[in-house]
């Protein structure tokens, strides 16, 4: 069974070799997938009428996900899956409900999301990382960026000065270190809409659950906040990384003063040294059925993780120690 699986993985990579840019290495450390045996399940809430198992989620996961169930289908074959992938926003209902196995998203569950999760179940979901989000144009979920126009002298912050600034404890250029005729010139302060997944994200990660400042200007797209700070020289904005233009530039950023600033590059994402690196998630919910457990070990192995670096919209596939940490969740 194992040749069958690493036979499939490396077909399917060939036949995506060209699909994306390029597919990021995938960590050698991670384990290979040791398939185990696995009753097909029978009359779960969760199954459709021909007795599939349906998964309801993301859209920009289809590619990955279809070549994680084909390999899972290749040692399982009773085992079938049914993806219906409409959005991000579907998936937490119809976990909560019964009607998907699994919750696919490239967002965490919003205060709604989740308030309504835990009514309906009267418990919260388990949540598991499986890649990490992409800085390819192409793709919909992207790590968080901090940017400033082209022509800003300022060349890094730190997430206490990005507090500072969002929470309107900052508000000259020369508070973030800027020196000269900048020092006196007032933030500007853009981002995505408050309460939208982007921001309550840049809230927990990058303000440390502190709320914005009030004269923040919010956008409900990326690309509106990066494109109105193209024409704003004083403008701090945050927005996801690959909406990026020529005419503003992604700051380096340091956790805390005195350590080294990090560039957004994927390199610093995938050794998990980017302070706002983002991922896709899949949520499920307690207690976790057989199938689903064995699914999620086999989308956190080395084969899980190649079907990852595959994709085309270049998600990037977690490290040995980052798999190890979800792989924990399951025992």
């Amino acid at each position: 069974m194992r040749r069958n699986i690493y036979r499939l993985a490396g077909a399917f990579l060939l036949s995506t070799a060209g699909a994306g840019l390029h597919a990021a290495a995938v960590d050698p450390g991670l384990p290979h997938y040791q398939p185990a045996i696995l009753e097909t399940p029978k009359s779960a809430s969760y199954q459709t009428p021909d007795g599939a198992i349906a998964v309801v989620g993301y859209n920009d996961m289809r590619h990955m996900l279809e070549r994680q169930v084909a390999l899972f289908a290749a040692t399982h074959p009773g085992i079938r899956f049914s993806l219906d992938l409409p959005g991000t926003r579907f998936a937490p209902a119809a976990l909560a409900r019964g009607k998907s196995a699994l919750a696919p998203m490239g967002a965490e569950f919003t205060p709604p999301q989740l308030a309504d999760y835990r009514s309906v179940t009267g418990s919260d979901p388990i949540e598991f990382r499986v890649a990490h989000a992409s800085l390819n144009p192409h793709a919909l979920s992207g790590p968080l960026a901090i940017f400033v126009h082209r022509v800003n002298p300022i060349g890094m912050l730190t997430l206490e000065q990005l507090t500072r600034a969002y929470t309107g404890k900052a508000t000259r250029w020369g508070d973030l270190g800027a020196l000269g005729d900048w020092a006196a010139q007032p933030i500007h302060l853009y981002g995505v809409e408050r309460g939208t997944p982007l921001a309550l994200f840049m809230q927990k990660a990058g303000l440390g659950g502190q709320s914005f400042a009030r004269g923040m200007t919010g956008f409900h797209q990326s690309a509106d906040v990066v494109r109105h700070m193209s024409e704003d020289p004083l403008a701090l904005g945050f927005a996801a990384a690959m909406r990026t233009l020529p005419s503003v530039r992604a700051l380096p950023l340091a956790r805390r003063a005195g350590e080294e600033p990090m560039a957004l590059t994927e390199e610093n994402i995938m050794a998990g040294r980017y302070p706002l690196d983002r991922h896709l998630l899949i949520y499920v919910r307690p207690p976790l059925t057989p199938v689903v457990r064995e699914f999620l070990r086999l989308v956190l192995s080395r084969e899980g993780q190649e079907a990852v670096a595959a994709s085309p919209q270049g998600y990037l596939p977690l490290s040995a120690r980052e798999a190890a940490i979800e792989r924990a969740k399951l025992d």
